[in-house]
């Protein structure tokens, strides 16, 4: 069937209709809904118009009259009932000539649409009409020796008669329907014309059928691969490959989008490809083309880097995002290729840069759409300076190729090798990947195949309808899922053709791009071991599964050594172990372990430690948040323990973060921090899960969220800037009780970590500290002295720690702890002694009053980073002093004042 279908086929608008929808034929968007909503109009202007006039439901909302049912038997078709003339309120003298609609869920966030214009259309008869159709909509245009089935129908019993190019084939002499299977038996456009007779009423409809030789059977020429091949400045070489298939051709700008023979596709003798090339072309012009299989799959080319939508690409030219964007083209329907001879090579600044091993990793996962309001390539490029400062040394971004949609987090991938425009150019994702690696930052992708969604070219060749599951045929998707938690549908990633595509992609990606790795999405989703919604089978070690893995590594160790390879596999610990010691990392999920610690807990997390597992190398990216995972500090300003002390007050709540983040940015190996985790981020994940977040970089100007900034990058700085956690590096850790520590050892460099978990004070704890000569406490700077039996006696406080090492290193930078915030100091001579700030916010400049007594004092201004702006000295006894602040960006900054007895400090925003 189609997507829309009605009982009775030709309805009029005093008769009941039934309207049936099928959810697997269209728009993905209500595949295996629960529930299906019809937002429906009355057209009253026309036979042909698609103006809708009389609409009597209200968008995104359940009203149950809108509400669709289920039909019996069909697992994904759905019927709504009326009568056109009593269902809609029609004014006097008005006639319903078609129904136009769209499908929906309850609040409207998911859609079923036409593929070709969004909106479904149902003619209603005005009288007596008659419709020749190929049965199932096949369009007309078949081979020579080709069958094609025809179908007439009458809206009235009535004698029916079909002809081709003025030849009787078939009649009824009464009836409402006239079936025909024309054989095609030569090449040329066929003419049918059906009549009917019914009383002294007639009517007739035609229909044109194009019949075309059989494809020339031609060797693929040496050096084509598939997709786009510039051949030279006017001619490419399209290649398909399509297995089993009877014809393709080329459709595009360079034709008019017509269907013509010079543009038909030559098939290879193994019937795998089709290719041609075309000539002629405008150098440095560009085209959009399409390719249209067996008359009646259009599907873009799987391999472009760049595609036209019909849906999306409106948004993207009104906000601006991609320069040059071509509108998508009127008439055509699905998505298109891009191609363009002549293109500029983008011209790379920085090849020489050393990559960290992979023990010494510091990720910084985000998702371009909301690291920034921009949402752009771009926007992160002007943010590496940040990222640089913070010190991680690699950015892991969320998926970048062509996902459906506009706004998604890119899990839902249609097309492996063009990077989505909604974020900005090519060449603008290539400025920002030369730019990372410009500041000694590698760049990895998140790499999604597990799966493809519907719109995908690899789907739609075989699949059931436009947009539905893959078929039997398909090459490269099961039919269903072969594990739990699958979306979209499944690559089997024992065919070869699954293996081809995969070995594509990944050598593409560093080749064209200069991309330094890939972490994969539900990496242990690549198996063909069937395990329906059973996890802890499919987490089971599964030996199908290593083989798939160890090839598609050293397919890309063969082409690109060293180039990272990240797994987010949460299996069984002796499969990851093994794939570990082949050289693969894995992700290690630690979320559920620090959020109960966040809000007060005092679990162990010794997991977090690869020797733990059993490893012989540490691959073990141990997080504590990342974008699947709800936020550590929405967890503890929601949830956290309030008995003593309450960690649900920011201030709090950010020295438990400081502890848990001091904790785990010292366990030695590679890390990866989630976007915002060092700014204290508290937006919640799952009350919208997939939804656009805010970015909220005003959370720095936050002096409690700026501490907690400031110690993540007092922390990656002391990993980038000694051997402590490098390959050579030992660690002895007791994390199980209250007062957790760590003793790290490599060469002679030593730390030791200790902090307060519990929610009272640890009085007068001792710990026994490693053989060094001296100690110092990093955050303070302090000089550590121990006791004769080289023990450390300390009270910690709660949230309290401590970071010793065995050598004078600079004190960080800025205010990491609380009490450093300081506004007031107590009183002196019975009064309090205080700095006044004016105006606060300040716009250009501002003004300091300064408490009585004061007469000879220097004085700076700094930022939460440490950074001084103003600095200087006065020797008058007045109390005001004024500053001029025009060369100074937005954000929160200190006032400091120090003379001889003390140092006064006062907070300021400048907007």
């Amino acid at each position: 069937m189609g997507q829309v279908t009605t009982i009775p086929a030709f309805p009029e608008a005093s008769q009941e209709l039934r309207i049936r929808y099928d959810a697997s034929a269209g728009n993905t968007g209500l595949v295996d809904a629960d529930q299906v909503y019809i937002h429906l109009g009355a057209v009253t202007e026309g036979a042909s118009s698609t103006a809708w006039d009389i609409v009597p439901f209200q968008w995104g909302t359940m009203d149950p009259e809108a509400q669709m049912t289920k039909v019996e038997g069909e697992a994904q078709v759905w019927e709504f009932v009326l009568t056109p003339s009593d269902f809609f309120a029609l004014p006097a003298g008005k006639t319903v000539y078609r129904l136009g609609m769209v499908f929906r869920n309850g609040d409207g966030t998911k859609e079923g649409k036409s593929s070709s214009n969004g909106d479904f259309f149902v003619n209603l008869a005005q009288g007596f009409e008659l419709r020749l159709n190929t049965v199932g909509n096949r369009p007309a245009m078949i081979e020579v020796g080709e069958t094609i089935e025809l179908e007439v129908l009458s809206s009235k019993t009535a004698s029916i008669s079909l002809k081709a190019n003025a030849v009787e084939l078939a009649s009824v002499p009464s009836g409402t329907v006239l079936s025909y299977s024309y054989l095609a038996q030569s090449p040329g456009l066929v003419s049918f014309e059906a009549t009917a007779q019914a009383g002294e009423q007639s009517a007739n409809t035609q229909l044109e059928l194009q019949v075309y030789d059989k494809s020339a059977v031609l060797a693929l020429p040496e050096g084509r691969k598939k997709g786009i091949n510039y051949l030279n400045s006017s001619t490419v070489s399209l290649v398909l490959e399509a297995p089993g298939k009877r014809n393709v051709f080329v459709l595009g700008d360079f034709n008019d989008w017509q269907v013509n023979k010079d543009y038909r596709m030559n098939k290879t003798p193994d019937g795998e490809m089709f290719w041609i090339d075309i000539e002629q072309l405008v150098p440095g012009q560009e085209y959009r083309f399409q390719y249209l299989v067996d008359g009646e799959i259009k599907i873009a080319d799987p391999y472009t880097d760049k595609v036209a939508d019909p849906y999306d690409d409106a948004a993207i030219i009104e906000e601006g995002r991609y320069p040059g964007l071509m509108p998508y083209p009127e008439g055509q329907e699905f998505q298109l290729s891009y191609l363009q001879t002549d293109q500029l090579p983008y011209v790379w600044q920085n090849t020489d840069y050393a990559k960290p091993e992979k023990e010494e990793l510091l990720i910084y996962e985000l998702l371009v759409r909301d690291f920034e309001e921009e949402r752009s390539y771009t926007a992160v490029t002007d943010k590496l300076d940040y990222l640089q400062e913070l010190g991680v040394n690699a950015i892991q971004l969320m998926p970048i190729n062509e996902f459906e949609g506009n706004l998604s987090w890119g899990y839902n991938p249609s097309f492996y090798f063009a990077p989505d425009k909604y974020y900005g150019s090519k060449d603008e994702l290539k400025a920002l990947i030369d730019a990372a690696h410009g500041r000694g930052m590698v760049v990895l992708l998140d790499m999604v195949l597990n799966h493809a969604f519907g719109q995908s070219p690899l789907v739609r060749l075989y699949n059931e309808g436009d947009y539905g599951a893959p078929d039997s045929e398909n090459p490269w998707l099961n039919t269903s899922a072969t594990h739990p938690y699958n979306v979209g549908y499944d690559f089997n990633h024992e065919s070869h053709y699954t293996q081809a595509l995969v070995d594509s992609v990944t050598n593409y990606w560093v080749t064209e791009y200069h991309v330094d790795g890939y972490r994969f999405d539900l990496s242990k989703g690549f198996t063909q071991v069937y395990s329906g919604e059973d996890v802890n089978k499919w987490s089971q070690k599964d030996e199908s599964r290593i083989a798939i893995w160890k090839r598609i590594y050293d397919e890309i160790q063969k082409d690109h050594p060293g180039t990272y390879v990240i797994l987010e596999h949460l299996s069984e610990n002796s499969e990851e172990k093994i794939l570990s010691d082949y050289g693969m990392m894995f992700w290690g999920n630690m979320n559920h372990t620090f959020r109960q610690l966040i809000k007060g807990g005092q679990e162990d997390f010794s997991y977090a430690y690869y020797l733990n597992r059993g490893w012989s190398d540490n691959h073990l990216i141990s997080y504590m948040e990342s974008h699947d995972e709800e936020r550590l500090m929405w967890e503890v300003l929601n949830y956290g323990d309030r008995s003593i002390v309450d960690l649900r007050a920011l201030p709090n709540a950010v020295n438990r973060a400081q502890l848990l983040a001091a904790f785990y940015l010292s366990i030695p190996g590679p890390k990866m921090i989630w976007q915002f985790g060092e700014m204290a981020y508290d937006e919640e994940l799952n009350n919208d899960r997939l939804g656009m977040k805010p970015a909220h970089w005003d959370y720095l100007e936050d002096p409690d969220r700026a501490r907690l900034f400031l110690l993540y990058r007092t922390m990656l700085h002391l990993r980038n800037s000694t051997e402590l956690f490098g390959k050579e590096a030992t660690l002895e850790m007791n994390v199980s009780g209250k007062v957790k520590w760590y003793k790290l050892k490599s060469g002679d460099q030593q730390m030791v970590l200790v902090g307060n978990y519990g929610l009272t004070k640890a009085t007068d704890y001792e710990l026994d500290m490693p053989d060094s000569d001296q100690w110092y406490d990093h955050i303070s700077g302090e000089e550590v002295r121990l006791g004769e039996d080289n023990s450390l006696a300390m009270d910690l406080g709660v949230n309290e720690y401590r970071l010793l090492l065995n050598w004078d290193l600079d004190r960080p930078e800025g205010m990491i702890h609380e009490e450093d915030l300081i506004t007031a100091l107590p009183e002196i001579g019975g009064e309090l002694v205080e700095l006044k700030i004016y105006p606060v916010p300040s716009e250009g400049d501002i003004n300091v009053v300064l408490p009585r007594n004061i007469t000879e004092f220097s004085y700076r201004v700094v930022d939460m980073s440490g950074k001084v702006w103003i600095e200087g000295r006065n020797y008058q006894n007045d109390n005001n002093l004024g500053f001029q602040l025009k060369d100074i960006r937005a954000g929160l900054y200190i006032f400091e004042l120090t003379d001889n007895s003390q140092v006064l400090r006062k907070q300021f925003i400048i907007k």
